[in-house]
């Protein structure tokens, strides 16, 4: 289990739903990425998958990140529009 593992069908879909600026648990929380992430979920490193998925990228979703370590995963903020 990664990163790697992350759907990118639902990333994509659950960022495009998301507020100009969001933080990664804003991403990972969601039920969606729950539901299509069940096996990875649970996992202690979840969290981080999501958040490393989202840096992985960030170029094709049009985000970059703003802060690192918040309370709430890193902060990401729209630079574009999602195509």
């Amino acid at each position: 289990m990664s990163r790697k593992s992350i759907q990118w069908h639902a990333l994509k879909m659950v960022v495009a739903d998301q507020s100009p600026v969001f933080a990664t648990k804003d991403v990972s929380e969601d039920p969606r990425m729950k539901a299509a992430h069940s096996e990875l979920a649970e996992h202690t490193h979840y969290h981080a998958f999501v958040g490393g998925a989202l840096s992985d990228h960030r170029n094709a979703l049009h985000i970059v990140e703003v802060r690192k370590k918040t309370s709430r995963g890193s902060r990401w903020q729209r630079d574009g529009h999602l195509r």
